[in-house]
């Protein structure tokens, strides 16, 4: 039936070749690692941005200070991983996106599946929108309320060869921010919404998989056709999923390596500020811990939904009218319920299953992290 089906990545990748992170031509087999516009616009402002904030977090010598440094240190230096991993496997990513887009063997074919994928679409365009209006949120309460302060400070902390307290030379270091975090947070958001969204389409391709299997009869003519298509679309969706899996994992391994510290330095800074004298610094990190955590959940949410819709395919098999086919065909079903029995799972730097459980372990991390500890307990 007639109904885009990667509607909500269309205008997600659109923004990833503006800002040079995902490949211009339609079908590459290699990376591009040629791309000096990608290298002029992102080495003077997210790579540099990242170096300064870990120089001032080493030349350091107050907690307070180091944390208010790690905060977004820590971030930005998870964003620069991001963006190796998608020049590097982005062409990965946007194969699989054509086989979706394009090929016969994903095509929606009843009313059910169609009226499934735009539920499904409206409602991961829904999440979207609340992540980021957490994450673009931020940027005005950041940017607008250091120009009231007295003295002017930056809105985040970082090392400048020069004295950026001078009001002259404040604002060669405040302008270049003001450049740099918007650049970031877009980025940022727009390559985490690109991984979700592949989760979530494997997934409702599995689904639409065991809705057909279901719907397998013993009188149909083409019966045959019809299972051994079937089983040729569950091998080409395991496949994909290995290449989901390579292009997801290491981005999603760095986002949960610093999740839980980042998650532990906002909740400290947000303790040790006075909330009355800056409601815009308090609000504004409110709205940082709610799009971190988002962070985390948001793509065990859609990986579980991958592990689900995996795992009911053989119930899904089962529920068809198998027992009235031939003895042929019976046999051909048993072997393929068997075969469903071997998982599909995504792995988050080959060592983590991207699923539920993976969030209540970070979010349990970060509550047991000795910072924490000293909040609750300091004498």
């Amino acid at each position: 039936m007639d109904y885009d089906r990667i509607r909500p990545v269309r205008f997600l990748t659109g923004v990833l070749k503006w800002w040079r992170l995902w490949p211009r031509k339609e079908s590459i087999s290699t990376p591009d690692w040629t791309n000096w516009q990608a290298y002029a616009l992102h080495v003077p402002f997210t790579f540099l941005f990242v170096l300064l904030l870990w120089l001032e977090a080493i030349r350091s010598r107050d907690i307070q200070h180091t944390a208010d440094v790690l905060l977004i240190c820590l971030t930005t230096t998870a964003l620069g991983g991001k963006m190796i991993n998608i020049w590097k496997y982005a062409h990965v990513a946007q194969g699989i996106l054509f086989e979706w887009s394009t090929w016969d063997l994903f095509e929606l074919r009843s009313k059910q599946e169609v009226d499934m994928w735009r539920f499904e679409h409206r409602r991961f365009n829904r999440v979207i929108m609340f992540y980021c209006l957490c994450s673009v949120g931020v940027i005005p309460l950041i940017v607008i309320q250091p120009l009231f302060d007295i003295p002017n400070r930056l809105p985040f902390w970082m090392w400048t060869p020069f004295d950026w307290q001078q009001p002259v030379l404040f604002w060669y270091a405040f302008i270049y921010q003001v450049t740099t975090i918007p650049i970031i947070c877009i980025c940022n958001v727009t390559m985490d919404v690109v991984n979700w969204y592949l989760m979530l389409h494997l997934s409702l391709c599995l689904r639409m998989l065991g809705q057909r299997l279901s719907k397998l009869q013993h009188d149909d003519k083409d019966l045959r056709e019809k299972f051994l298509e079937l089983v040729h679309l569950h091998q080409r969706l395991k496949q994909q999923a290995l290449g989901i899996e390579i292009f997801i994992s290491k981005s999603t391994f760095t986002q949960i390596l610093v999740s839980s510290l980042i998650i532990c330095f906002t909740i400290y800074s947000m303790q040790m500020s006075p909330v009355l004298q800056d409601l815009p610094g308090f609000a504004a990190m409110m709205q940082y811990l709610v799009a971190m955590i988002m962070q985390v959940m948001l793509p065990t949410i859609y990986g579980n939904a991958v592990i689900d819709s995996a795992n009911m395919l053989t119930d899904s098999l089962y529920n068809s009218d198998w027992p009235d086919m031939n003895s042929r065909m019976r046999r051909l079903v048993l072997m393929f319920m068997v075969y469903l029995n071997r998982p599909v799972t995504l792995k988050a730097g080959g060592f983590f299953h991207i699923g539920l459980p993976l969030f209540t372990k970070v979010v349990f991390s970060s509550l047991e992290n000795p910072c924490i500890s000293y909040l609750y307990f300091r004498p």
